[in-house]
């Protein structure tokens, strides 16, 4: 099902942040299908980026040392 699939690549994408999941989880339903192809096609594309990996690795780097740090203090 579309919706079930636009929901999986709502949850799972790097350049969306939590408030834009939220406002497009919530506008799913009243999306014709031009729009649902479209977001689709933007989502799948932003996967599909080389760096989005790099950078979440990046983050995910850096938001454990901060934890490292945090606990040995």
């Amino acid at each position: 099902m579309k919706s079930e699939r636009m929901q999986k690549l709502i949850a799972e994408s790097n350049i969306l942040t939590e408030a834009e999941r939220t406002y497009w989880s919530q506008s799913l339903p009243k999306m014709n299908e031009q729009q649902l192809g479209r977001l689709e096609e933007i989502l799948t594309k932003a996967q599909q980026i080389p760096w989005t990996k790099q950078v979440q690795n990046y983050f995910a780097s850096i938001a454990q040392s901060a934890k490292s740090t945090i606990s040995s203090s």
